[in-house]
């Protein structure tokens, strides 16, 4: 499973093709224009493409690509 492949199509997806590369330093908000309800709505619909739920006490510390990749991988793959 390539989660960041998944990742930058549910972005792509979520942005109506806005967004098309990623990349592990890209910051969601700031370089993808995301607001917070932007954030929690791809959260919510993160959630449901890997059944699992995130904690809101996670949610602060996933600014960047790649730190949403790593949380997801370490729940999915358990890595």
């Amino acid at each position: 499973m390539d989660i960041q492949k998944d990742l930058l199509e549910i972005l792509s997806d979520y942005t109506e093709g806005r967004i098309t590369t990623a990349k592990a330093d890209d910051v969601l908000t700031a370089d993808f224009g995301l607001n917070s309800f932007d954030l929690f709505d791809m959260i919510c619909i993160i959630e449901e493409k890997y059944d699992i739920s995130i904690p809101d006490r996670i949610l602060p510390t996933l600014i960047t690509v790649g730190d949403l990749v790593a949380y997801l991988e370490k729940e999915v793959n358990g890595n």
